[in-house]
């Protein structure tokens, strides 16, 4: 029965046609996406806090005593959040403001030092898990580290302007009073929210991998990449409020926040991998990555003992 329907035209038609995504597939577990998905989530986790002194330092220099100011901000950061979060984002959050006035200049700089330490981890990683994806040589180690600095600076400039580009349609919907103008404010939020993430993605596309890209190789992985995310900042806060209802306070934004950072780093991997297979036209491992290295390493010692 099974080489009846194997034998068939629609059965061949099918594999046919699947045979892409089928490799495509192959090559995200053979190249261990989920596990350097995981490693690059820990790297955000423990990248994420001195990024966030380094702009909490920067809003306590400009803002001053402007508490209505200062308010504004603390609520928009915690609406950001799934409503289970907020109670132990708001204490975090309000703790850090309270020492911003007194306290901006020490904590901004040693946000800057541990923020460098930091990120230069992250960007490292993104760049071995890219070399991975795209079967290069690894960058030389200052090259590597100089990289991962020109990396920092240009996200400390894109953040702010990703904030920026969400915030704004929320405080004009606050103004516009017809529905029509509402609808068209929410959507044009959605469509800048929408480009600034695809800049992020793109810049990381582009400039990361040890080779010369081009926006031909690297737009369409980042498109995707972007709505992805997009999508899931949507429904992602249903799905805590409906799924996570006993994670409250500190834990829950601990657990929330861990979660998050997985699925952005899952996000992050898969379109890398959809440019460089689609695009890059890179073919999978005939077995997974571990197995892969260990007949490599057979095969080198076999070469040694032979010019003994």
């Amino acid at each position: 029965m099974e080489s009846r329907i194997r034998n068939t035209d629609l059965f061949q038609t099918m594999r046919k046609e699947s045979k892409p995504y089928r490799l495509f597939f192959q090559k995200c577990k053979h190249d261990w996406s989920i596990v350097f998905s995981s490693m690059l989530a820990f790297n955000l986790l423990i990248t994420l806090l001195p990024m966030a002194i380094i702009l909490f330092g920067i809003l306590g220099l400009i803002l001053g005593n402007n508490m209505d100011l200062q308010n504004r901000i603390k609520n928009k950061i915690i609406n950001t959040f799934p409503p289970k979060a907020n109670e132990g984002l708001r204490e975090i959050i309000n703790l850090a403001f309270i020492k911003l006035y007194h306290d901006a200049g020490i904590i901004l700089t040693f946000g800057i030092l541990f923020a460098i330490i930091g990120c230069l981890r992250l960007f490292v990683a993104i760049d071995r898990s890219l070399t991975i994806i795209y079967r290069i040589k690894e960058r030389e180690f200052w090259k590597k580290y100089f990289l991962a600095i020109k990396m920092l600076f240009l996200f400390l400039i894109l953040i702010p302007l990703m904030i920026i580009a969400s915030s704004t349609p929320s405080i004009l919907l606050d103004i516009i009073p017809n529905v029509g103008g509402r609808l068209g404010t929410y959507i044009l939020g959605l469509l800048t929210s929408l480009s600034v993430t695809f800049l992020l993605f793109e810049i990381i596309y582009l400039l990361i991998p040890n080779k010369k890209m081009t926006f031909k190789q690297t737009w369409c992985g980042s498109i995707i990449a972007a709505g992805a995310l997009q999508l899931f900042m949507i429904f992602f806060p249903l799905y805590v409020r409906k799924y996570w209802t006993s994670y409250t306070g500190q834990i829950g934004l601990a657990v929330i926040l861990i979660l998050f950072l997985f699925y952005f780093a899952i996000i992050l991997i898969l379109g890398a991998q959809i440019n460089a297979f689609f695009f890059e036209h890179i073919q999978p491992l005939p077995v997974p990555l571990g197995t892969f290295i260990s007949k490599l390493f057979e095969d080198y010692n076999e070469k040694i003992a032979d010019n003994r």
